[in-house]
């Protein structure tokens, strides 16, 4: 499926119900995210992909996906789609996030922060453990009317998921995880999926890590990929980064991915008040462009949608410019989640009228 001007989307996750899921365990690695018991848990999982699906449709998104409501993490999940990783012995490691422009307010997500501590072991030689997502996306596929995103996190991200025991060295290790998961990126390919999206938050926030290797990573994470991928860097969830200032390094990052092998950069830019000159680091690349605050539980008018995206008119032409979400919606309210994507496409609407 070619790309279409102003294609509208979701980043990666819709809201994820609370009969679902216990939200402050996202991060966890023993499974305690779920609230279904085991012998309903699919039957549930598919429920909430569902009606995830059924919302952005309604909407009216023109590229839609299952809500994630399949997967716990963004991230975390697909380190089971790997082999050598230990989970029965994790290792417990606070780490410092190399950009210091968001201010957190952790009082009511210890829980949340205590669960991203814990790190499972890399403790052999990592490959592919066979395909992990692609009956989440045949499941999709059969209930969906318009074309599917599937999201893959990426290389450096899961690389900064775990404790390294086999490799001794960052590069190899993000390496090693990228071509186990080109794997599964050919198999989603493979199953229909048109469009791919990487999700790679630490190209920014380990941007010395992005330097060294990052497009070596991702050159070897959509080997033999021919549908359109794009690739989403952002500041961090809003729920545990509430305020968020513009960042210094996030032109560096979007240079650095301008140059690599990807259709499309999916930029966060509403929550951090960005203004148009941003994209002029994103080179000639596709743009899908982060409208909706999610911090903010107030509902965006579609006049401020529309404004914001009319401004970077001026430097992307439309058939290069994809309206979206800043960043994953999985814990938002529905109410607030469903107002904030009917607003992305009304706004996206008055624009299309314009032009």
């Amino acid at each position: 499926m070619p790309i279409q001007p102003l294609t509208t989307q979701i980043v990666g996750s819709y809201t994820k119900p609370h009969w679902l899921a216990r939200h402050l365990k996202m991060r966890a690695l023993d499974g305690s995210w779920w609230r279904p018991d085991p012998e309903v848990l699919a039957d549930a999982k598919h429920d909430a992909a569902l009606l995830a699906l059924y919302e952005q449709e309604r909407a009216g998104l023109d590229l839609v996906n299952d809500g994630e409501a399949q997967r716990a993490s963004y991230d975390r999940h697909f380190l089971r789609c790997l082999t050598g990783i230990d989970y029965d012995h994790p290792d417990k490691i606070i780490t410092n996030s190399e950009v210091t422009t968001n201010e957190t307010d952790p009082a009511d997500l210890e829980e949340y922060f205590g669960h991203s501590a814990t790190k499972a072991r890399v403790v052999s030689e990592i490959s592919w453990a066979g395909p992990l997502t692609v009956d989440e996306l045949i499941f999709t596929k059969a209930h969906a009317s318009r074309p599917i995103k599937a999201n893959l996190i990426g290389p450096i991200t899961l690389a900064g998921q775990v404790s390294d025991h086999a490799y001794g060295d960052e590069k190899a290790l993000a390496i090693a995880i990228a071509r186990a998961l080109n794997q599964e990126l050919r198999a989603l390919q493979s199953a229909g999926a048109d469009v791919l999206q990487i999700d790679e938050p630490y190209f920014h926030t380990r941007l010395s890590a992005a330097r060294r290797f990052g497009k070596e990573a991702i050159e070897v994470l959509v080997q033999g990929i021919e549908i359109p991928v794009i690739l989403h860097v952002c500041y961090g969830y809003a729920l545990s980064h509430k305020v968020k200032s513009t960042s210094p390094t996030y032109p560096e990052a979007l240079q650095i991915l301008a140059d690599c092998p990807i259709r499309g950069i999916s930029l966060e830019y509403e929550q951090p008040k960005h203004n148009p000159d941003i994209l002029r680091y994103c080179g000639s690349k596709h743009i899908v462009l982060g409208l909706l605050d999610l911090a903010n539980r107030e509902i965006e008018t579609p006049e401020h949608v529309a404004a914001r995206l009319q401004d970077t008119l001026a430097i992307v032409p439309p058939e290069r410019l994809h309206p979206c979400s800043d960043c994953g919606m999985w814990y938002l309210p529905r109410p607030v989640a469903f107002g904030k994507i009917s607003a992305l496409v009304a706004g996206t609407n008055l624009v299309r009228q314009r032009i």
